[in-house]
């Protein structure tokens, strides 16, 4: 799920029609928006500051961007010609161009590697090998006089690098260009070279599009509000869903948020003013919407360090964003309408009639019937329990989402099993940390090791709080909470396993669940047991929060370090007023 924050306003806009657009700087936290024909400035989006910029007497024709592998910034100037420079540069105009024969369409960035020039004809090359070889690179053009490329992204395919069009002609239709570059050049393998026209058979008309190199697709928005992809790797359409709240009866402007989820800008459904809602990918449903009082015709839209940036009628503006995964389906009942679709559709998109199943025969079967994930979870997991088969098991929670609460803590029971057979007793920490290390004589600590990553396994599957508190209370025992408690502290603390920060979340929610669902056992008990998990867990909370305040008290040095502001430890000296006494 996905919540949008406050608007904030970045900077103010010279002339929409000039604005070029936004990109990546050398911090992560700070961009480079390209506001006209002759300004570049540098913001930073955490306090919406300026922190550097250029002017030209040259015009700038396309974004300019950082390049990480020279450590210089590049730009477009007078469609034909590139300059480079480093940040201190005063004086853009006393940098020497280097003008190319043909026109210059824009700087696509790589990474690490030295970015993309994309020429106007379609052909594109590394910059710094287009730079020593102005003169030789290919100009016959891959598209036609009447085709215009609208978007263009950069992604790898197998650790292949490939380059994306999205191409339309003067008719109002599309045709997607994908091609494979060669690994030093960066120019086109022609031969590879693959089109691929983009059409419905019903009325309907493209509103927006988006290439997403991090799901490897291309995002298409049409008329009747339906968002369909086209998979790179499989090579094949699929519709996602309808995307609401948001009206297709003009363009509509898409961005990549991040962790499945795309963000749309364009017009609201009463067409009095815009909206900005937040759609989930994997679910095809809204997450969450944002209203705004003005509408902008083809909007540039980014997403930079959790944060929406947006070109409005005057201004550049900024919303940041948080977006969760770990919430189950139950989290979304309710919260968008329900579209009744009475049209028929047949869609061919060039798939098998059956779709291509890489599970067991019972479980192909379960499919073919109709269940629901939850229906062939309780059928399929408890049977590979009996038979002692985990390595199964994993295989069916990756093919099946949905795991309904009752076998989560079934699975939950079964891995506290594996992992500790002979229950030993928490308290002893040179016992615990073998079993939680491996360091076992009694069987191999490969295959423990296989255990213990079930058991991490299980507890990554994404859980609804308020439904499943009744189902640990029947399903554990108190030994298996405690035990799975003091596992939760081993990796909070002690563990050498990388622990992202997803993760981390969703191992305290983990211990606060076991908390709400055992409350009563661990206040009348008086098992040792009980208080040292207990205590145990109370001092590693203490110590997060520790840590948390003393970065809340390190932030403002920080700031103040950044901004080039000089720290004064003396009170005295930062009154605005001094005191004296005198004698009379």
């Amino acid at each position: 799920m996905a919540k949008l924050h406050n608007y904030y306003v970045l900077c103010p806009l010279i002339d929409q029609k000039s604005f070029l657009g936004v990109a990546h700087d050398k911090e992560g936290s700070s961009v480079i928006v390209s506001l006209g024909r002759n300004v570049v400035n540098k913001y930073r989006l955490s306090d919406q500051k300026q922190v550097g910029g250029w002017t030209s007497k040259d015009h700038i024709t396309a974004p300019v961007i950082y390049d990480i592998e020279q450590d210089h910034y590049v730009g477009v100037f007078n469609n034909n010609a590139i300059k480079t420079w480093k940040e201190d540069s005063d004086n853009l105009d006393k940098i020497k161009k280097q003008k190319f024969p043909m026109n210059i369409l824009k700087l696509v960035r790589r990474g690490d590697e030295s970015p993309l020039v994309l020429f106007a004809n379609g052909n594109c090359a590394a910059l710094s090998f287009a730079l020593d070889n102005r003169k030789s690179i290919e100009s016959k053009a891959l598209i036609k006089e009447t085709d215009s490329i609208v978007d263009v992204s950069y992604y790898k395919l197998n650790n292949i690098p490939h380059i994306c069009y999205i191409i339309k002609n003067n008719k109002d239709n599309y045709e997607i260009l994908t091609c494979p570059l060669r690994e030093e050049l960066a120019d086109m393998e022609k031969t590879k070279l693959h089109r691929m026209k983009v059409s419905r058979t019903e009325d309907v008309y493209i509103v927006g599009h988006l290439i997403a190199k991090e799901k490897l697709g291309v995002y298409i928005l049409w008329s009747d509000g339906k968002l369909t992809v086209y998979d790179f790797e499989k090579k094949n359409w699929r519709t996602i869903g309808s995307v609401p709240w948001i009206s297709t009866f003009s363009s509509v402007s898409i961005a990549w948020m991040g962790k499945n989820h795309l963000i749309f800008f364009g017009s609201n459904v009463e067409q009095d003013g815009a909206i900005i809602v937040a759609y989930n990918i994997v679910l095809g449903v809204g997450s969450c919407k944002y209203p705004m009082k003005m509408y902008t015709e083809g909007a540039k839209l980014y997403c930079f360090d959790n944060r929406i940036v947006l070109e409005a009628s005057n201004h550049i503006g900024m919303l940041p964003y948080v977006v969760e995964t770990k919430r189950n389906l139950s989290s979304l009942l309710g919260s968008h309408e329900v579209m009744k679709d009475e049209s028929t559709e047949i869609a061919n998109w060039g798939t098998p009639t059956r779709p291509l199943f890489h599970s067991s025969e019972d479980i192909k079967d379960l499919v073919n019937l109709g269940l629901t994930e939850r229906s062939i979870c309780s059928q399929i997991i408890p049977l590979l329990i009996e038979k002692n088969d985990h390595c199964r098991i994993i295989k069916v929670l990756n093919d099946f989402k949905d795991v309904p609460e009752s076998i989560l803590v079934l699975l939950l029971s079964y891995a506290i099993k594996l992992v500790n057979p002979n229950n030993i007793d928490v308290t002893n920490n040179e016992e615990f940390l073998r079993i939680c290390e491996g360091d076992l004589q009694s069987e191999g600590t490969k295959a423990h090791n296989t255990k213990l990553n079930f058991l991490n396994y299980v507890l990554r599957i994404p859980v609804s709080d308020a439904t499943l508190v009744p189902y640990l209370k029947n399903g554990l025992t108190l030994d298996n909470a405690l035990f799975l408690m003091s596992y939760i502290s081993y990796l909070l603390v002690d563990s050498e396993m990388e622990i992202h920060i997803e993760y981390e979340s969703k191992l305290l929610d983990w211990c606060t669940l076991l908390m709400d669902a055992f409350y009563q056992q661990y206040l009348m008990t008086k098992d040792e047991k009980v208080t040292f998990v207990l205590e145990t867990m109370k001092r590693i909370v203490d110590n997060l929060v520790d840590q948390l305040m003393v970065v809340d008290s390190l932030l403002p040095k920080l700031h103040q370090t950044v901004c080039g502001k000089q720290a004064n430890d003396d009170v005295d000296d930062l009154l605005s007023y001094t005191i004296e006494l005198m004698e009379i």
